[in-house]
């Protein structure tokens, strides 16, 4: 498996950025952000809670593309760098992002 110095998770008011962004997206934008997102792959999992982290190279290409999206309809979006070594067992990951089950 690929090891990552860092990685990073983008919030909305405390809330991850795509459970937020899927929760509060309004009909006008949908378009929009299928068209921004679809650089990125929906990995195939379980029912369940996950967390979501992006690679450098996933936080490059979302801040050039999905995170406009977001900027207009959710506020107080924060970047936090993670230390991957402190996020628990990886589910799944790709070049853009790394998930684990909460």
């Amino acid at each position: 498996m690929t090891t990552y110095k860092t990685l990073y998770r983008y919030t909305s008011n405390g809330e991850g950025i795509f459970s937020a962004g899927k929760r509060l997206l309004p009909e006008s934008l949908v378009d929009e952000a299928w068209e921004a997102r679809k650089w990125m792959p929906k990995p195939s999992l379980p029912e369940g809670e996950y967390r979501f982290f992006l690679t450098e190279k996933g936080k490059v290409q979302y801040e050039s593309t999905l995170l406009k999206v977001h900027q207009k309809y959710l506020s107080n979006i924060k970047m936090e760098e993670i230390d991957p070594h402190t996020i628990g067992e990886i589910v799944y990951h790709d070049e853009w992002q790394v998930v684990v089950k909460k």
